[in-house]
């Protein structure tokens, strides 16, 4: 059975089932069919955007208003509205994947998902190379402490340490190019480290580093700088 006679077999059903009242013109069919005004129907498993390019046929002096066309996704679609002083009530189907499948007209819920701010309390303690030549490494530790408990970042203090918690760091040039990363996860100290060679004859410039620690609660960031030397001169001089 093709399209068309799914189709006439939905038309069939859908006038079987109109009231022997007419529309009563208090409605605008056209703007009361959600799925026009929003641009969206839905399967089960899917949703698909309608194009602007339909045809529409109107039957029984507005009672039943059939709507075909297909969606930007390319798939043919067709449905058929009757329309009664109360409610429209729609039916279709949509051809895909070589397969009739029932079009559903539910209105599928609004999903508000709030959100709360993480609280900025951790502190991070950091030693690192400041100062690097080419061919030299870039080191960078990172402990992550409770601020209320290490509120100077004292990198050397034994408690308050906030393990479990992600970190991600970030190296930029001097034209804000990204040119390393890393992520890890704090140990039972707080600690995560990482380090970077310096490539081979490297320019001269200064580099950021952007380390942020977050967790289920809380997320903080620091950023802070490198400097970058080029080769080392063949003299020895810094």
């Amino acid at each position: 059975m093709n399209f068309h006679s799914i189709a006439a077999c939905l038309f069939v059903l859908i006038i079987c089932t109109v009231a022997t009242n007419y529309a009563s013109g208090q409605l605008d069919p056209l703007t009361e069919i959600n799925f026009l005004q929003s641009g969206l129907i839905y399967s089960d498993e899917s949703q698909f955007n309608i194009s602007s390019d339909i045809a529409i046929r109107e039957f029984f002096n507005g009672n039943i208003i059939r709507i075909s066309g297909q969606t930007i996704e390319g798939f043919p679609y067709i449905t058929y509205s009757k329309v009664s002083d109360e409610n429209i009530d729609t039916h279709g189907i949509i051809f895909i994947n070589n397969q009739f499948v029932k079009l559903s007209f539910e209105e599928k819920p609004i999903v508000v998902v709030e959100t709360q701010d993480k609280k900025d309390d951790l502190a991070l303690a950091i030693q690192y190379t400041q100062r690097v030549h080419s061919k030299q490494f870039i080191l960078i530790d990172v402990k992550v402490f409770d601020k209320e408990q290490n509120n100077y970042g004292n990198y050397n203090q034994n408690y308050g340490y906030v393990p479990n918690t992600n970190v991600t760091i970030v190296i930029t040039d001097d034209d804000n190019n990204e040119v390393f990363s890393s992520n890890g996860i704090t140990n039972d100290k707080g600690l995560f480290g990482i380090n970077y060679l310096i490539p081979d004859n490297s320019k001269r410039e200064t580099l950021t580093v952007t380390i942020n620690a977050e967790n289920e609660n809380s997320s903080s960031s620091k950023t802070l700088q490198v400097f970058a030397l080029g080769n080392i001169p063949s003299d020895g001089s810094p």
